[in-house]
């Protein structure tokens, strides 16, 4: 690794301590030991990126998201591990076997290849019931990524990262809001604070239906997944047509290449997806096996990006003009 102070390269029998045996200078993460392989360098990497190059703030949340995006297990990981087994044990067993002259050869090496080859066609046959039931969750835990990394750099730079703000930062209070956001994740609503999202579109901010101010458009930021159908469900049941979903979709975490996508096991009992969350058979067919995409874990960019588009979807509803020139379509052409 590279030395966060003189930039030296270091092995990994010179970095002894996390200190540099040039400057003598200590650093916080050493990529062999920290979660993530997280080192100081790569973290200012992703704090920069996060800002996007104008000062964005961001949350833990989107910082550990960030950081361990890269090392999601694949859904095939069951099956690869009882494949890799299976044919481990034929292998090893018979060449005991065969050695230990308890086999004799040539029938011990015929007996060994038609077992292999049969169970690698049941396996081959088993590959969707394999995938159906394995999960795909983050390998680092929050609370793990926050002890090995955030603490660390807090005790080695006497502070957070820069631009990292806290996920209990007060909420603004607007006192006569234009709209409402409604978000279930805290992070969320912790980014949007501390990019002064609800000063500027003077937007109201609430993690819940009965703290949202009355009459104003709300609009409704979920994940990409059945639970975030469910918010979205609930919040048109209570609100009627004040409701706007601009949450994350099943088409949009399928289309981005960049999208972090978890999996949990289905759950039998829960209900059809509804026809308005999902467009294809292949959306709705994802959102049934159990996966799911979080908004949390759009970086600050995206993230007022998405509600940028929001709040301009409530402006053209309220403006006659624009709402007629979207009716008749921009350069359409006039009849004669």
């Amino acid at each position: 690794m590279i030395c966060p102070h003189c930039a030296k390269s270091l092995l990994r029998r010179e970095r002894t301590g996390r200190r540099c045996p040039a400057c003598r200078r200590e650093f916080a993460l050493e990529p062999k030991e920290s979660p993530a392989r997280m080192h100081d360098l790569r973290m200012r990497r992703l704090t920069e990126k996060l800002g996007d190059g104008r000062g964005l703030r961001y949350t833990p949340t989107q910082l550990w998201y960030a950081a361990t995006r890269r090392d999601l297990p694949s859904v095939d990981r069951g099956y690869e591990a009882t494949r890799g087994w299976t044919c481990g044990i034929i292998l090893v067993g018979g060449f005991i076997g065969v050695v230990s002259g308890l086999v004799p050869v040539l029938p011990g090496i015929g007996t060994g290849a038609s077992l292999l080859i049969g169970i690698l066609l049941l396996l081959t046959f088993a590959k969707p019931w394999f995938r159906r039931r394995t999960t795909v969750r983050i390998p680092v835990t929050p609370r793990e990524f926050r002890t090995g990394v955030f603490d660390r750099w807090v005790q080695i730079y006497g502070g957070p990262p820069s631009g990292m703000v806290t996920e209990d930062i007060p909420l603004p209070a607007v006192r006569q809001p234009r709209l409402a956001l409604l978000c279930a994740d805290r992070s969320v609503l912790a980014c949007l604070a501390a990019n002064n999202a609800a000063e500027v579109w003077e937007m109201a901010l609430a993690d819940r239906v009965d703290r949202l101010p009355p009459e104003v458009p709300v609009l409704v930021l979920h994940d990409a997944g059945l639970p975030g159908v469910g918010l979205g469900a609930r919040a048109r049941d209570a609100l009627g047509p004040r409701a706007i979903l601009i949450g994350l979709s099943a088409k949009s975490a399928l289309a981005a290449g960049s999208a972090v996508r978890l999996r949990e096991l289905p759950d039998p009992a829960a209900p059809p997806v509804p026809e308005w969350a999902a467009g294809s058979a292949a959306e709705r067919d994802w959102l049934a096996d159990g996966w799911w995409s979080p908004v949390g874990a759009l970086p600050p960019a995206a993230l007022l990006g998405v509600v940028a588009r929001g709040v301009e979807r409530v402006q053209e509803a309220a403006d006659p003009d624009r709402q007629r020139a979207r009716e008749i379509g921009f350069l359409t052409w006039p009849n004669s």
